[in-house]
């Protein structure tokens, strides 16, 4: 059972951190001024033809010119950057080996830390969550209550798989990330920050694939600002001893497996091994990638997402 104060507690702990400028190195998204409030990018200045919108007619140039010289501003867009949190919520993001440091606190820890930063420069967060299928989607808003309100929800998911995890009731759920990819390019339509919060246990393991020509439709879109961050946690594949055999459970299915406890090091290695090609595809998708396990992860993000930025001016 997940304790929902100690959690709440710890993203408050993190909130006043990052209003410290502690974390400020967290933002995804650019942002070229430091000025507050609604502003505009404009692209271009033309003249206003009848048949186009009155609301973009630009008063302050109009009117030393009126009625001879009406001007318009050509697609003007928001400076403000919707930053989307695509969150893995399906059963392997649950898993506790050690109740203080695991993959679904780690989890948490990360949508705190990105929403609360977004929220310092005054950018929306909206956040998709997906399992075999969506399940459910926050568009983007401003404020912190939105983001403890989606923590809130996906608490509660986790309580309710706990429960029927101590009842060996098991649902067999693998993550489909496709889905909210699919979903995501069909309905942004404003350039936006998206990072990607899953284990991808289920494509590591060839149990599930991801589109690739979605995702890099995606990336492309919103002008490859595309992130995924995989959780990782080493314990979850690290047994103690050489000898005997170990009775391991698929945690999503409830199937048991004997493996010997020799062969523990060789498979983490494998899977180790998998995980490092995975990211080189999603990279070639235009997809930029880290693993994150419970600890140094904060300053782990902050220099992958400088090092990034200065890669990409």
């Amino acid at each position: 059972m997940v304790e929902t104060e100690s959690i709440f507690e710890e993203l408050q702990k993190i909130q006043q951190e990052i209003f410290r400028r502690k974390t400020i190195n967290l933002s995804i998204g650019e942002h070229r001024s430091n000025l507050k409030g609604v502003g505009l990018d404009i692209y271009d200045i033309n003249k206003w033809r009848k048949g186009d919108p009155l609301d973009s007619i630009d008063w302050t140039l109009t009117l030393p010119n009126w009625p001879r010289n009406i001007l318009k501003i050509e697609k003007p867009e928001t400076k403000k950057t919707p930053s989307i949190l695509v969150v893995d919520i399906s059963p392997s993001i649950f898993v506790e080996v050690d109740k203080t440091a695991n993959k679904f606190r780690l989890l948490l820890h990360l949508i705190g830390a990105l929403g609360f930063t977004a929220n310092h420069f005054h950018d929306p967060v909206g956040i998709l969550c997906i399992s075999d299928d969506i399940e459910f989607y926050l568009p983007p808003k401003f404020g912190s209550g939105h983001i403890f309100y989606a923590i809130k929800l996906i608490v509660e998911k986790a309580n309710a798989f706990d429960a029927q995890k101590k009842k060996n009731q098991f649902i067999k759920k693998r993550s489909d990330l496709n889905a909210a990819f699919e979903f995501l390019a069909a309905r942004l339509r404003c350039q936006c920050s998206i990072v990607v919060l899953s284990d991808l246990m289920d494509v590591i393991n060839n149990q599930s694939e991801i589109n690739y020509d979605v995702l890099e439709f995606l990336s492309a879109k919103h002008n490859w600002n595309v992130i995924a961050v995989i959780l990782d946690d080493p314990n979850e594949l690290m047994w103690h001893g050489s000898a005997g055999t170990i009775l391991a459970r698929d945690i999503e299915t409830g199937t048991t497996q004997k493996i010997k406890a020799g062969q523990a090091i060789s498979i983490r290695q494998e899977f180790l091994e998998k995980m490092s090609k995975l990211r080189e595809t999603l990279e070639r998708s235009g997809v930029d990638s880290i693993t994150l396990n419970f600890g140094e992860h904060f300053n782990e993000l902050a220099q992958f997402l400088s090092q990034r930025k200065a890669m990409h001016r």
